[in-house]
């Protein structure tokens, strides 16, 4: 007499399941970063686990000349691509004894920036968390960079909601930035146009420490995870 057939688990990888820890680290490749041209070695697998940019570069198929000659990123500043680095491996763009408010805010910029540019939306939600930190200890914002930001990300872009929100909820001095043509020439007519609107929406000052609880607001995520944990 036979015996009934059992139901064994099945043993084959199921084509979209997450990569294993160990083969996020098989294999290291060389990026070339900046005009000079500095080198640095990452490993692919956790490139393409975190960033749709080098996951569309390493893995889809074609004739990639970056897969055969190094991939060479020019325009990202070195400082930068450390600053992923250390998100990548330690979750945090800030290196030992650093803080917030002894990073330039141009760097944190740049850090969002990159983020955005390559698909790595994790990243751009931590250096969000970083800049509205630097916020409640420093109560400032780095409004002289507006221009910049508008130049470098889309209508809707969280960051730019931040800013306008920031500075209309957390200072009665907007009144400052228009007091001669020079000033108001410093930024964007949709800009002060849209501090103005959230001024006359919310009022109300609260604090740093009030606005950092605000910061998945500004998050970008997942359709199956509409919010932060």
């Amino acid at each position: 007499m036979s015996s009934p057939a059992q139901n064994t688990p099945s043993v084959m990888p199921q084509q979209n399941a997450k990569p294993t820890n160990r083969s996020l680290l098989e294999e290291i490749v060389e990026i070339k970063v900046g005009p000079s041209n500095t080198m640095f070695k990452i490993h692919k697998g956790l490139l393409c686990d975190r960033a749709s940019y080098f996951r569309a570069v390493y893995q889809n198929p074609g004739d990639w000349k970056e897969k055969s000659e190094g991939l060479a990123l020019t325009a990202v500043d070195p400082n930068t691509f450390q600053r992923f680095m250390l998100w990548l491996y330690f979750n945090n763009i800030l290196d030992n004894f650093e803080t917030v408010q002894s990073v330039p805010g141009l760097e944190l910029i740049n850090c969002y920036f990159f983020a955005d540019e390559r698909g790595i939306p994790a990243m751009q939600n931590h250096v969000i968390d970083a800049i509205l930190e630097r916020v409640r200890i420093t109560k400032t914002i780095f409004v002289k960079h507006q221009r910049l930001i508008w130049d470098n990300t889309p209508d809707g872009s969280p960051l730019r909601r931040l800013l306008v929100d920031v500075l209309a909820m957390t200072t009665n001095n907007i009144p400052e930035m228009l007091q001669t043509d020079e000033k108001r020439e410093s930024y964007t007519k949709s800009f002060i146009a849209d501090v103005l609107v959230a001024k006359c929406r919310h009022p109300t000052i609260i604090s740093g420490a009030e606005f950092l609880k605000r910061r998945c607001e500004y998050h970008i995520h997942d359709e199956a995870d509409p919010r932060c944990p």
